[in-house]
């Protein structure tokens, strides 16, 4: 594997390089990879920005941006351990604090193929009242990218810790399918936050069972629990696919309307809005990280042969 330190639309990039992947981040953006190229195939997995300037506008949409905390916050506000935290309201038309800012913050890249963010007293992440470390690392394998995300509570409080990727993929075509396990569909209210309700058989959870749904031809919008920890994409030659560890045990499905070349298969580590429902721990995803304790998170993004292809 062989590191490069580029720019690219006036940015400083690192490419990642080996005989079957090429991948591009950008450390002032969330350390966000945003070019990930199969070579044999000639497939650009993720949805790469045309420009710097497209990027700036929407982070959240290209790439694999961090989401931290996940989702929504109900009216920006949660309470936990005795303290109230405070999101500024960046939905206002449902008013709600959506997705957190690490996507367009600046990471400092500490060793090949590793970035770190640290919010401190002096330089806090928004109105958050804790200091704490994100870190990410990059590594190409035989299998694709391996992505690694930690996060270490270096304050003296617990810290609430819900995390999430807005991971966005191509589409290259209208003919690809999209394949996931799934358990069962979260369903949402109007300001699309929990309901408590769920669903298990639906057209399209069938759709997703089978592999037989073609996310260019419908809007997509769906907080999901899989069965595995596995979405994969193929067109009958070529897999894309990803996979991750039971430290995300939901995903939210988003395509932006549908028929605009991406998919997004966001896994999360909790629900939409997890401080605020009435739910235990064990159904929200809801923790929180003790002073000093770090939370890890693996996932592996890729490009195969498709069975059959």
């Amino acid at each position: 594997m062989t590191i490069s330190h580029e720019q690219w639309q006036g940015l400083p990039t690192v490419r990642i390089e080996d005989e079957r992947y090429e991948a591009i981040i950008l450390p002032t953006y969330g350390a966000n990879c945003v070019s990930l190229i199969h070579k044999a195939s000639g497939i650009s997995m993720l949805r790469t920005p045309p420009n710097a300037e497209a990027l700036c506008a929407s982070p959240n949409v290209y790439g694999l941006p961090i989401l931290f905390p996940p989702n929504r916050i109900r009216d920006g506000v949660f309470h936990f351990d005795g303290r109230t935290y405070t999101f500024p309201i960046n939905e206002p038309k449902r008013h709600h604090h959506l997705h957190g800012v690490l996507s367009s913050t600046a990471f400092t890249e500490t060793e090949q193929g590793a970035f770190e963010y640290r919010a401190t007293q002096a330089q806090p992440y928004l109105s958050f009242p804790h200091v704490f470390t994100v870190t990410r690392r990059y590594c190409l394998t035989p299998e694709g990218l391996r992505h690694t995300i930690a996060v270490r509570n270096d304050s003296e409080l617990p810290m609430p810790l819900g995390i999430g990727v807005h991971a966005a993929w191509n589409v290259p075509a209208p003919n690809w399918r999209l394949h996931m396990d799934v358990r069962k569909q979260w369903l949402v209210d109007e300001r699309i936050l929990p309901t408590g309700e769920t669903a298990e058989d639906t057209p399209q959870l069938t759709g997703l069972r089978e592999g037989t749904l073609r996310p260019e031809e419908q809007a997509l919008s769906a907080l999901l629990e899989l069965n595995s920890h596995t979405v994969t994409l193929e067109n009958g030659v070529w897999q894309m696919t990803c996979e991750w560890g039971s430290a995300f045990p939901f995903v939210m499905l988003w395509n932006g309307g549908g028929h605009s070349g991406f998919v997004c298969p966001e896994p999360q580590s909790w629900l939409v809005d997890a401080p605020n429902l009435s739910l235990p721990a064990s159904q929200s995803g809801f923790q929180a990280l003790s002073p000093g304790e770090s939370q890890e998170y693996q996932l592996l993004y890729g490009i195969r042969e498709a069975c059959g292809g």
